[in-house]
């Protein structure tokens, strides 16, 4: 049985649905800062909570700690900042071959004789873009966005230099060492698609020596097969593993999470919200809401 239900925090941040309308291919990109809407909260009214004049993600922030301070046992609220990764070696090959030749059959293949897309890398421009983004964390954090305090990402290698061009700058700013943790849970919905095959543990250990990676993350991948897909339903179970994980486990409010497309979808499916994809190397905040299920509700 589930620990926590889920559900996403509307009405703080812009309409994402409607965002991504107005997107290239109506993936939504990063948003002016970060879609915050300007307004009051609840926490305004508590003596002392507010501060004359306070920016946007101070106050929001405020609201947060609001939120958590006052809410019943067993109640709790995290902001996630779900970053997919850049542009990706894979990413070119499909737009250049088309869709249904590349899942029927470019997917299935390693390389083409000039790239190679078994664990796909980020090209130069998802490269550029990720760091534009590190570039912007470094902005935001003027402006009070708050710092995620536990950085989680994918194993696939485009998502590991993904957090690594993003993080890296803002983190040193702060005298904070980059300490990311691998999850397997992470990974993007499993098909036979070869670049979605993740590399080794001594690779990531060796490439990523200041990672973290979870307990009992094997040497080689053993989810990835061949022969098989992981339906929507296993895939979104995945992510529910995940959210339970960390917010069992974590004590941070403010987490980011470095993953996949599909990967995103299936959290925003865990948590209720509507569904928008998501373009290559966006960074999209999401207020999600924790219930712990009563033992009671769990004996029913």
């Amino acid at each position: 049985m589930p620990r926590y239900r889920f559900s996403y925090v509307p009405d703080y941040f812009v309409d994402t649905v409607e965002a991504a309308k107005a997107c290239p291919d109506s993936k939504l990109t990063t948003q002016l800062n970060l879609g915050l809407l300007d307004k009051t909260y609840n926490s305004n009214d508590v003596p002392g909570a507010h501060l004359a004049g306070e920016a946007p993600w101070p106050r929001f922030r405020r609201q947060v700690e609001w939120l958590n301070r006052n809410s019943p046992d067993g109640v709790c609220y995290k902001l996630l900042f779900l970053l997919r990764h850049g542009l990706s070696v894979h990413n070119i090959i499909m737009a250049k071959v088309g869709r249904e030749a590349w899942n029927s059959y470019w997917s299935h293949l390693e390389a083409d004789g000039e790239m190679t897309w078994v664990d796909a890398k980020l090209t130069e421009d998802g490269s550029s873009l990720a760091r534009h983004l590190g570039n912007l964390w470094v902005e935001w954090d003027v402006l009070g966005v708050p710092l995620p305090e536990t950085l989680y990402t994918s194993p696939l290698a485009r998502c590991l230099e993904t957090t690594k061009l993003v993080y890296e700058p803002v983190m040193a700013k702060h005298g904070r060492s980059l300490r990311p943790v691998v999850k397997e849970l992470l990974r993007e919905r499993l098909t036979n698609h070869t670049c979605d095959k993740r590399s080794s543990r001594s690779w990531i250990a060796k490439t990523y020596p200041e990672y973290v990676l979870d307990r009992g993350f094997e040497m080689m991948d053993t989810l990835w097969k061949k022969d098989r897909y992981e339906t929507n339903d296993e895939h979104v179970a995945r992510k529910r593993r995940l959210l339970e994980d960390i917010f069992a486990n974590d004590k941070s409010t403010f987490v980011s999470l470095t993953t996949h497309s599909y990967a995103i979808s299936a959290v925003l499916e865990v948590v209720g919200a509507p569904h928008f994809r998501v373009s290559e190397g966006a960074i999209i905040p999401l207020l999600v809401k924790a219930e712990e299920v009563s033992r009671e509700s769990k004996g029913n």
